[in-house]
């Protein structure tokens, strides 16, 4: 996948957070964002990820041009962002947490968790991943319980699993 960001220009009232900002990133590349605290990187990849919205300029993916507006909208693209604090529900076991924003879920509430249409595959399909990966980790574990680079390995393995590349 070949990403590109053309003019990007995003205000927040009176602050100019980018300005102008252009780049490629290749599949398989590895680029970092540097600058000082408050310089744009942060908004720039919510842009590309669809957290925020771009006031000008133009996003494409392989070429195309691509209306992301939201993070569901990125992940449908194949673009999702792993943030530094992971964004998953502490209360909630490790198998609920990988399978929100699936259509595989039947009904949710915080206090009993997530209900499956079909519990056997979301877990065989989890455990599979983790082992791809060499990550171990209990289903029926609470997120609460983990570590926050645990946490980060979760959120890695359910952004690939919704297709993200």
């Amino acid at each position: 996948m070949r990403i590109e960001l053309q003019h990007i220009t995003k205000r927040f009232g009176s602050v100019l957070a980018n300005d102008d900002v252009s780049m490629t990133v290749e599949a398989g590349s590895i680029h970092g964002l540097l600058g000082e605290n408050g310089a744009g990187k942060s908004t720039i990849v919510k842009v590309l990820s669809g957290f925020i919205s771009r006031d000008s300029g133009q996003v494409l993916f392989d070429g195309k041009a691509a209306n992301v507006k939201t993070p569901a909208d990125a992940i449908r693209s194949g673009v999702g962002m792993l943030h530094q604090d992971p964004l998953d529900f502490p209360p909630l076991t490790v198998l609920d947490n990988f399978m929100v924003g699936r259509g595989e879920v039947l009904s949710k509430s915080i206090f009993s968790g997530l209900k499956f249409v079909n519990p056997d595959r979301a877990r065989r399909e989890f455990l599979r991943l983790t082992e791809s990966f060499n990550f171990s980790f209990n289903p029926n574990d609470r997120v609460s319980d983990l570590t926050v680079g645990e946490r980060q390995q979760l959120e890695i393995i359910r952004l690939l699993s919704l297709g993200v590349k």
